[in-house]
């Protein structure tokens, strides 16, 4: 019943102007509004980016090879499958207008989140996309947090391990900010959050670690 709210709130199903992904980015009114979902679906903190504002850089993808992550090469969208920063950086420049979005997690969660929590982010992550889609920004396009294999209970990701039966969750799966060369730290810093190294060696007195991504809209 909430989700079918919020879809009739926020999806309105505009006409396409011919201009729309094209002058400017998206107007203040649109972004203020996917802000607003942002916050119904319990994103902690979320803010209006614009081109300039988000930073890609090819060492956040060597940081998934050395070392090594236990996704890398074993899941669909991560490295080395999924775009390289220089690729990510051609396709980008065509925005001007974003969604960043923060949630916030105990240290002691944070590093090891469960299968709903991260359903959820992926989940909010595709809404807000759907809300810019459907308003006529129909290159909308979110980039999540971690890699998508966990949504599989950290199991073989089946896009690669069975053929032919195809991903188990084909619209909400999607590389990670990582995955693709955002630097999410400078990224963050520059919408003038807080944001610390997350790790097994975080000292006990960061009580609070981040999870960032973000919809780039037009």
């Amino acid at each position: 019943m909430a989700e079918r709210r919020l879809r009739e709130k926020y999806l309105r199903c505009r006409p396409v102007s011919a201009t729309i992904n094209r002058k400017g980015g998206a107007p203040k009114k649109d972004l203020l509004r996917y802000l607003a979902l942002a916050k119904e679906l319990g994103v902690n903190d979320a803010a209006i980016v614009k081109r300039g504002a988000w930073y890609l850089d090819p060492r956040v993808t060597l940081k998934c090879a050395v070392p090594r992550c236990r996704n890398y090469n074993a899941c669909a969208n991560c490295p080395p499958r999924s775009p390289r920063a220089s690729e990510t950086a051609e396709i980008i420049k065509e925005y001007k207008t974003g969604i960043l979005l923060r949630w916030k997690y105990p240290r002691s969660e944070a590093l090891s989140l469960t299968v709903k929590q991260r359903l959820s982010i992926y989940s909010t992550l595709a809404s807000i996309e759907a809300a810019a889609f459907y308003d006529g920004y129909y290159f909308a396009c979110g980039f999540a947090t971690g890699s998508c294999r966990s949504l599989c209970n950290n199991e073989g990701c089946r896009e690669l391990v069975e053929s032919g039966k195809g991903c188990r969750y084909p619209l909400l799966a999607r590389p990670s900010m990582e995955a693709v060369g955002f630097d999410v730290y400078r990224t963050a810093a520059a919408a003038g959050w807080i944001l610390h190294p997350a790790g097994g060696h975080c000292p006990d007195v960061i009580e609070t670690l981040s999870r960032i991504a973000i919809v780039l809209v037009a």
